[in-house]
């Protein structure tokens, strides 16, 4: 719990912002295809009322993803050597008009998985070595090297797939390091963007990064002689193509990894520049005149966990974290907090965003998936509105699919489309234990089951 109030205490003072643009879209209840025996997605049925905003556009589907996980132990006759954790992802289901995404992942996916086994030889080596070394000396602790990696799905429609990797490794010595990077695709052409593609100038992009890291952490370590190092290090990872972003639905963030920036005990610091904020930097297109890469009125965006992310320009400081330890979860949202007392070391968490009519936030909700004492697992739902964030309720159903797949290995859906998402039933949910079931989010947040088995919900 130390590292939890720690992170807490830090986390509460590192944002400031600025008036949240109106989104006058409501969501429209889809219909399954019900008695077919299948779980069919449509994705021409629409999802919202027309009209557009300066940070969002209506028309966009989304692309249907499930994510895998394997793990991979090596010994010897000392103990563990390595103990590692690689992550892939994939298209589940046809995409319509945007076949270059399915082969644009399943290339990357390879590509990741033969690095991956590239470095757990060389760390298993490197370990054996520490290991001669330790004994050598007469030492009874021999600890194993750890290489771990996982994907945050931000974003993920018939515009981008964007994707934040998340990376963690332990080498000896007196703490492992961690780190993000992030891999954004055109989801037409398939092809990895750049920020190019996004923004009018690099100057423009940098200035703006420049100016918000200032705003968002006003205890920084990186704010003396005006943030002069920092500024040098943002201008020096522009002109070298090394920063670290993402797309995200309502703008483009960026990663600044320990030591990048600031110190170790910093962490990982995080920026986003909206689209709503600053439309003069992005690109517009040249028909319509509107910032071109703007996502879906409503959406779905996976967060990690000790990682703030802005949410919109709104002046109540508009932002959301979430930790977690095995005692509790912790939801600091626009300043308030809710602290949940269950097992919440083991989940996953995605953010869902509905606009309501001419409400400016419309519905938020907080859907946390959780491993249970007992291996079972279960999903906790939040609603996130003008007040406090509170807990909705939980249900027995999950995105997690099944551990017998690959080198001991799991497999997940992951929620890219409010309205229609896969998850997976749980003893006591009042559905085939293990299959599968369409949802969309009910009016109360709680998940709502419209086709599970070819029965309609």
């Amino acid at each position: 719990m130390k590292k939890m109030k720690l992170s807490a205490v830090a986390l509460a003072a590192a944002f400031a912002f600025a008036a949240v643009p109106a989104m006058e879209t409501e969501m429209v209840n889809t219909n399954g295809n019900a008695g077919t025996g299948k779980t069919v997605i449509s994705f021409s049925r629409p999802a919202f009322a027309q009209g557009n905003g300066v940070d969002y556009q209506v028309g966009l589907h989304y692309v249907p993803l499930v994510m895998r996980t394997e793990r991979f132990v090596e010994s010897d006759d000392k103990g563990e050597l390595l103990r590692a954790r690689w992550t892939g992802i994939r298209v589940t289901g046809p995409v319509p008009f945007e076949p270059n995404i399915n082969k644009a992942l399943g290339a990357y996916t390879a590509k990741e998985s033969k690095q991956f086994d590239k470095s757990c030889k060389e760390m298993a080596r490197d370990a054996r070595r520490d290991h001669s070394e330790r004994a050598k000396y007469g030492a009874d602790f021999f600890p194993a090297f750890e290489n771990n990696s996982d994907i945050y799905v931000r974003r993920a429609d018939s515009l981008v797939v964007s994707l934040l990797e998340f990376g963690s490794s332990y080498m000896g010595g007196a703490h492992g390091m961690h780190g993000v990077t992030g891999k954004n695709f055109d989801t037409y052409t398939g092809k990895e963007m750049q920020l190019a593609d996004i923004f009018t100038s690099q100057a423009a992009m940098t200035d703006a990064i420049k100016q918000q890291l200032m705003f968002d952490y006003p205890k920084a370590s990186f704010r003396e002689n005006n943030g002069a190092s920092m500024r040098e290090m943002v201008d020096k990872l522009a002109k070298d193509g090394h920063l670290s972003w993402t797309m995200d639905p309502r703008g483009v963030t960026f990663y600044f990894n320990p030591y990048i920036i600031g110190s170790y005990a910093e962490g990982i610091f995080t920026t986003t520049l909206l689209y709503s904020e600053r439309p003069e930097i992005f690109k517009h297109d040249q028909y319509t005149q509107a910032i071109t890469w703007r996502g879906p009125s409503m959406y779905c965006m996976e967060i990690p966990s000790y990682l703030p992310v802005r949410l919109s320009d709104s002046p109540r400081g508009d932002r959301l974290a979430v930790m977690n330890d095995r005692e509790e979860l912790l939801i600091d949202y626009c300043g308030e907090q809710l602290r949940d007392k269950f097992n919440a070391q083991k989940i996953r968490t995605t953010f869902v965003s509905i606009p309501l009519g001419e409400a400016k936030i419309g519905r938020r909700y907080l859907y946390v998936d959780y491993e249970k004492e007992n291996g079972q697992r279960g999903l906790r739902v939040y609603a996130l509105g003008v007040s406090a964030p509170f807990f909705v309720g939980e249900v027995a159903m999950t995105r997690f699919i099944s551990d017998k797949v690959g080198n001991n290995g799991e497999d997940w859906y992951v929620m890219t489309n409010p309205s229609q998402f896969y998850m997976t039933a749980m003893p006591g949910s009042g559905f085939k234990v293990g299959g599968r079931m369409t949802c969309r989010v009910g009016e109360n947040g709680l998940p709502e089951v419209y086709e599970a088995e070819g029965a309609q919900g």
